[in-house]
């Protein structure tokens, strides 16, 4: 898809701005942190969010987006992260797990965004 090094998605990819908040969580599913972020954009696989804080990659992130009038709740591992300037870096995110009515409606947001955004 890209030369770009940080490049990793395989997944076609929507540009979406919408906010979210995020969970920091240890390994054993402790959460170690919060914040928000925005998402830059967005795969059936994963997305891309922009926020104050760096991640590591492996970082485990519990992530509630607002998807309309519909709150999702997902699972997602960091599998890069860059400074973007002085203040904000942006991060890849893999989702890994999602509560199944969770994915119906991020599967319907994401083919509608889809299509308004092919016509």
């Amino acid at each position: 898809m890209s030369d770009d090094l940080f490049e990793q998605r395989r997944a076609e990819r929507r540009y979406a701005l919408n906010f979210l908040d995020y969970e920091i969580l240890s390994a054993a599913g402790e959460i170690r942190g919060r914040g928000l972020a925005r998402t830059l954009n967005v795969s059936e696989a994963g997305l891309r969010l922009e926020t104050g804080q760096f991640f590591e990659p492996g970082q485990l992130l519990r992530i509630t987006l607002g998807l309309g009038n519909e709150l999702v709740q997902v699972m997602g591992r960091v599998v890069n992260s860059r400074p973007e300037t002085d203040d904000l870096c942006s991060s890849g995110v893999v989702y890994i797990e999602f509560d199944p009515a969770d994915r119906i409606t991020y599967q319907k947001y994401f083919a509608a965004l889809k299509k308004s955004l092919d016509q």
